[in-house]
């Protein structure tokens, strides 16, 4: 066999979805920068929030693949890939699915998915080392990363050794991406785009689902490297001058993200971003130095005002903690944003009351609120079981639990907490947050605020 032909595709979500933030396929497009560095001819197909139908179908057609990769998470991006895979085999190309859900769920994704392999964690020299398997007709067990069907026989490869440095890797293919309009957010009169520097979280979180990917164990790309990125990307579409970090955790290690904020600084660089960051590595030092760089705000994985069920979720902070992370913020001017959880195993509440002592404590400057969803892998999902959460037994059941919109906890919640009593608090922090908004927006625009309001009174008269 000549030079492979490797259509990787990100199957992502159905059309319409409001829960899920259409995003650049960023696995695919590292795992396709390594293979295209290896010599292999590689197309890009990112279908999320894209009907599956004649059109796509053709145009994986037409690049005639030998391997069909995908990447694939828990939910409705099971049963896209199903879909994308049968095309795929019917080519006659071999199928792999990689990402997180393949990595924690690999024997039932190969008995019950048209895939012939699974890649288990980091998937850049696992794929590579695939692909020269398959054009040589080597042996597969010899891929480390790897799980296949021998007959009805689950074979299971060594584990694949996490990189340790990822600046050896190739730019994501961002130039192979095509037009980038449909990626681009509104971000502070800017057009953003997300994008990831490092993998994976030294945390020890009990509901995390990428574990299975990465461990726990953080790495990442040096500052200089970040950098690079970004004015590579800013080359492709100059329209982009902010940057949302996708990162498990962007602020894994602070001294980086000095680093970072430095040489955004020292060369000069307009750009607007914003990231997640844990509580216990908020100093006044670092905040005061990432918004001198353009940082926007900052993302606090809260969870939870509870400090019995921070401790199950194995978090590892102190809600004190937490409410000097939000101080230091606010006392700086950096916008502070918390992340919490709804529905979780066993909360009472008491616990819940604990949530919403904190809201009103630390005052968020806005906030993310996410129903629990229990993940296959993750310490967690005993818990969930004992609180009355069925295990899904198929592909299909997993498919169907990839709805985090708190609007479904009614029929997932696994907290003793009445549905009334969550949407009392959203509702509460959702009005404390437009009036600081509405101040705010006064404070440096009296006239141009009060113009505003006067048109949205009008237009609610109509």
């Amino acid at each position: 066999m000549g030079i492979l032909r490797v259509a990787l595709v990100n199957a992502g979500f159905e059309r319409g979805r409001k829960d899920v933030i259409v995003s650049p396929p960023l696995g695919v497009m590292c795992v396709g920068a390594a293979m295209t560095r290896e010599g292999y001819e590689v197309a890009l197909f990112d279908w999320s929030g894209l009907d599956l139908d004649a059109e796509r179908r053709e145009s994986l057609e037409a690049f005639r693949p030998d391997v069909v990769g995908l990447t694939v998470v828990m939910g409705t991006s099971i049963l896209r890939s199903i879909e994308i895979s049968n095309w795929g085999k019917k080519m006659g190309a071999k199928v792999v699915w990689g990402g997180p859900f393949p990595s924690v769920l690999p024997e039932m994704v190969l008995r019950e998915a048209p895939v012939d392999f699974a890649v288990i964690g980091e998937g850049e020299q696992t794929m590579i080392d695939l692909a020269h398997v398959l054009a040589s007709t080597g042996d597969p067990k010899t891929v480390d990363g790897l799980a296949f069907m021998h007959g009805k026989t689950l074979i299971r490869t060594a584990p694949r050794i996490r990189m340790t440095d990822l600046d050896k890797l190739p730019m994501p293919m961002w130039q192979e991406l095509g037009d980038l309009s449909k990626y681009l957010i509104n971000y502070h009169r800017r057009k953003a785009i997300p994008m990831v520097t490092s993998r994976g979280c030294p945390g020890t979180c009990a509901f995390c689902y990428t574990k299975s990917m990465w461990g726990y164990r953080w790495t990442s790309r040096s500052a200089e490297k970040v950098v690079e990125e970004i004015q590579l990307i800013m080359k492709v579409d100059p329209r982009i001058t902010a940057f949302i970090f996708d990162d498990d955790l962007f602020a894994g290690d602070p001294k980086r993200i000095f680093d970072f904020s430095e040489l955004l600084i020292s060369r000069g660089m307009d750009i607007k971003w914003n990231c997640e960051i844990r509580a216990k590595d908020i100093t006044r030092e670092l905040v005061i130095k990432m918004k001198a760089a353009g940082c926007q705000e900052l993302l606090l994985g809260v969870e939870t005002g509870s400090q019995r069920l921070l401790d199950k979720l194995c978090k590892g902070v102190r809600v004190e903690k937490i409410m000097e992370a939000f101080e230091i913020m606010h006392q700086e001017g950096m916008k502070a944003i918390a992340m919490l959880m709804v529905g979780l195993p066993g909360e009472t509440m008491e616990d819940f009351k604990a949530t919403d002592k904190l809201l009103r404590r630390i005052k968020a400057d806005g906030f993310y609120f996410s129903l629990y969803i229990p993940s296959p892998g993750t310490a967690f999902l005993e818990e969930s079981k004992s609180h009355g959460f069925e295990e899904p037994k198929d592909l299909n059941g997993w498919a169907g639990m990839g709805e985090f919109n708190v609007e479904a906890y009614e029929s997932r919640s696994l907290s003793k907490v009445p549905k009334n009593k969550v949407d009392a608090m959203i509702n509460r922090e959702q009005r404390r947050v437009r009036r600081n908004q509405n101040w705010i927006s006064f404070r440096n625009d009296p006239a141009g605020a009060m113009a505003r309001t006067m048109i949205r009174k009008m237009s609610a008269k109509r």
